[in-house]
């Protein structure tokens, strides 16, 4: 065998390539983790055949092989990681689909109102109308809330008084 630079370097990105396969990352779904595995073995297997290649030329483009499956790990592992849970408190989050005021949905509970308020800021206010809001979900609309919002938490309050 006779290993040049190229050889090499597609041995490393298959490598990295094999990193989507076995990284301990939940959010990475069976499908990526299959095409990672097969594209990364497969550059592996090239490698590997084309190094017992006496006179074999590479494309220039192989030199920076190794950067895109490197940028290809950190943007598939990026993703997992911050997946749908990443919301903080404070963001909004979006939906394609228009959901029914919170006031009709009386039939949340309150652990469903807390999931509705983490993921969409904007509706922080009907939720602190709704009637499954509990006193610590107000509490922490209150504190994380705008000026809105606090209002809302206010009223909600003082009907709960009377």
């Amino acid at each position: 065998m006779h290993w040049s630079i190229y050889d090499v370097l597609i041995l490393v990105s298959g490598l990295i390539t094999l990193v989507i396969v076995i990284a301990p990352v939940s959010g990475i779904s069976t499908r990526t983790r299959l095409a990672s595995g097969g594209i990364g073995g497969g550059l592996v297997l090239m490698s590997l055949v084309l190094a017992s290649v006496p006179y074999f030329r590479y494309p220039s483009v192989v030199m920076i092989a190794p950067v895109i499956a490197l940028l290809a790990v950190v943007a598939v592992i990026g993703k997992a990681v911050r997946g749908a849970s990443s919301l903080q408190v404070g963001e909004q989050g979006h939906s394609l689909s228009a959901e029914p005021p919170i006031e009709a949905l009386g039939h949340l509970s309150a652990a469903e109102l807390m999931e509705v308020a983490v993921r969409d800021h904007s509706r922080w206010p009907e939720i602190a109308r709704h009637p499954a809001a509990y006193p610590g979900l107000l509490d922490w609309l209150w504190e994380h809330g705008g000026t809105e919002v606090r209002d809302a938490v206010t009223a909600r309050r003082q009907l709960d008084s009377h």
